[in-house]
C-alpha cells in the first residue's frame, strides 16, 4: 500500500509494490501503450480558429478520454482491475459518442441541450430532498432553469408527455453501430457494466474460488488486467482517430502505427 503522511500518522493507499508485476506481465504495453497519449496531445493541443461546437465537444471529449487511460494504468497497476473496468466503460462511451458527434453533428444538439434537464432535476431534487438549502437558492436562478427547461422539453419528450432518460434518442449500442464500434461493445460493455452495477456476474467475477469459495479476493490482484489495459489502449486509439479525422490533423505518431502497435502489444504478444 501506498504511504501518506496525515498530521503525525500514515495512510496507506494502493499498492504500489505490485507494479513491477504488472510491468512485467505486459512489458509491450508499457512500451508503446504511452505514444497514444502523446498522439492526442499532437492534435488536442493545437490552436483551431473558430471549431463548430461539436468539435469542441469532441476535442474535450478527447482529453477526457486521455485521463481516463491514466486512470485505468494507475487502477491497474495497483492490482485494482476491476476498478479500472469501470472506467473502461466510461471511456468506452465517450470513444464511441465522439465518433458519433464526427459523423452525425445534428445530433450534437441534443447532448448540449441536455444539460438544461440535468439543471432541472437537479433543482427538482434538492426543491423535494433539501428545502433549506433549496430556499438560498436565488428565485431568479430557479425561474431561468425553469424557462430552459420549459424550453428544450418537447425535443425530449416521449409520446406519453415524459421526458426521457438520455440526451439521445438512440440508445449505447445503437449509437455503437453507427460509430462503427459495435464489436468494442460487445467486447466491453457486458463485462465493464456487471463491475459497475456489481450485478451477481460481476460480483463472482471478485472471486478466486481455488482460495476462497465464500469471499471475494482481496487485491492486488492481475485479474482483468489484461481486459482493462487492452481496452483502454483499444478505444483510445479510435478517439486518436476521430479527432484526427475532426479536425484534419494527422497525429504524431499516426493512427496506423497506433493500430500496428496495439496489435504489437496485445495480439502479436499473446
Amino acid at each position: 500500500m501506498h504511504d501518506m503522511q496525515v498530521g503525525n500518522a500514515r495512510r496507506v493507499f494502493g499498492f504500489p509494490d505490485f507494479i513491477p508485476t504488472v510491468e512485467a506481465e505486459y512489458p509491450r504495453f508499457f512500451e508503446v501503450g504511452p505514444r497514444v497519449l502523446s498522439a492526442m496531445h499532437s492534435v488536442a493541443d493545437r490552436e483551431y480558429a473558430a471549431p463548430e461546437p461539436h468539435q469542441r465537444a469532441i476535442l474535450n471529449l478527447s482529453m477526457l478520454a486521455g485521463i481516463a487511460v491514466v486512470e485505468v494504468v494507475t487502477l491497474t497497476v495497483n492490482g485494482l482491475s476491476q476498478g479500472a473496468m469501470r472506467t473502461v466503460r466510461s471511456l468506452m462511451e465517450t470513444a464511441i459518442n465522439v465518433e458519433y458527434f464526427r459523423l452525425r453533428p445534428q445530433n450534437f444538439e441534443d447532448y448540449r441541450e441536455w444539460v438544461h434537464v440535468e439543471r432541472f432535476r437537479k433543482v427538482e431534487f434538492v426543491r423535494e430532498h433539501l428545502p433549506q438549502v433549496f430556499a438560498t437558492v436565488e428565485p431568479e436562478t430557479i425561474a431561468a432553469i425553469t424557462r430552459e427547461m420549459d424550453r428544450v422539453r418537447p425535443r425530449f419528450e416521449r409520446r406519453d408527455g415524459s421526458v426521457r432518460t438520455s440526451w439521445s434518442a438512440q440508445n449505447l449500442a445503437d449509437r455503437a453501430a453507427v460509430a462503427g464500434f459495435s464489436e468494442t461493445y460487445k467486447a466491453i460493455n457486458p463485462l465493464a457494466s456487471s463491475f459497475v452495477h456489481e450485478t451477481m456476474s460481476g460480483l463472482l467475477e471478485h472471486f478466486e474460488v481455488t482460495h476462497d469459495p465464500h469471499r471475494i479476493e482481496v487485491p492486488p490482484t492481475l485479474a482483468w488486467s489484461t481486459q482493462a489495459l487492452s481496452g483502454a489502449h483499444d478505444c483510445m486509439v479510435r478517439v486518436v482517430k476521430t479527432l484526427s479525422e475532426t479536425f484534419g490533423v494527422a497525429p504524431d505518431p499516426t493512427v496506423e502505427t497506433l493500430v500496428k502497435e496495439w496489435h504489437y502489444a496485445w495480439t502479436d504478444a499473446r
